[in-house]
């Protein structure tokens, strides 16, 4: 092992190159827009104030999967859209029912996600790499720092809406802002979890 370990450190000193050697995880749609929930893209793709700064440092992005599209349905979040408008339906009559289900799956799949995305990170930090941190969404249900969305709260709000005349500020204001709370997204949650089981310490940035 120490051999080895010795010939890594020979070639990666013959073969110094440009790289930082630092890297930073980001949110997928702070890269992604397209993935945003709809009506919720504030720019046609890249979130570029989120991303200059590291840019500028020379820093590395390492764009993470979108929870909620690897756990919701895809791109647009499908089994989500399933509640929106559905106050009369059946659907929503077995709430009670579904949403602690529908939690326990999202958990279910986030664990999954954060154990492969730490993964990465203890690869990079093993191979003398330094994590900068990792940067979240604020007010989302899933990457939420130090704000997220109250998803049992917004459900609701979501079923009532009117699908003929609903609007993007009209829907962010009564269905996102209203419903923000302090806390963890759960996506986040899972992440400081493994991180914290792995006896990592990485930084989480709210952008």
């Amino acid at each position: 092992m120490v051999a080895k370990d010795t010939k890594i450190e020979r070639l990666a000193k013959r073969l110094a190159d440009a790289r930082s050697r630092r890297v930073v995880l980001v949110s997928h749609c702070l890269l992604n827009q397209n993935v945003r929930y709809l009506g919720g893209a504030k720019c046609a793709g890249v979130v570029a104030a989120a991303v200059d700064p590291f840019i500028r440092d020379g820093i590395g992005l390492l764009q993470m999967p979108c929870p909620e599209q690897v756990a919701w349905g895809g791109v647009l979040k499908r089994y989500i859209l399933r509640f929106y408008g559905s106050e009369r339906t059946l659907t929503y009559r077995m709430r009670r029912v579904l949403f602690p289900v529908f939690r326990l799956y999202t958990r279910w799949r986030y664990r999954s996600i954060a154990r492969r995305v730490v993964g990465q990170i203890a690869d990079y930090m093993r191979s003398g790499y330094e994590i900068v941190g990792i940067v979240g969404v604020g007010d989302s249900p899933s990457c939420g720092v130090s704000h997220t969305l109250d998803l049992e709260r917004a459900l609701p709000v979501i079923a009532g809406i009117d699908l003929d005349t609903i609007d993007p500020p009209t829907f962010t204001e009564r269905a996102v802002q209203a419903c923000m709370v302090e806390g963890k997204g759960l996506y986040v949650a899972a992440l400081q979890r493994e991180l914290t089981r792995r006896k990592m310490n990485v930084a989480f940035l709210e952008y």
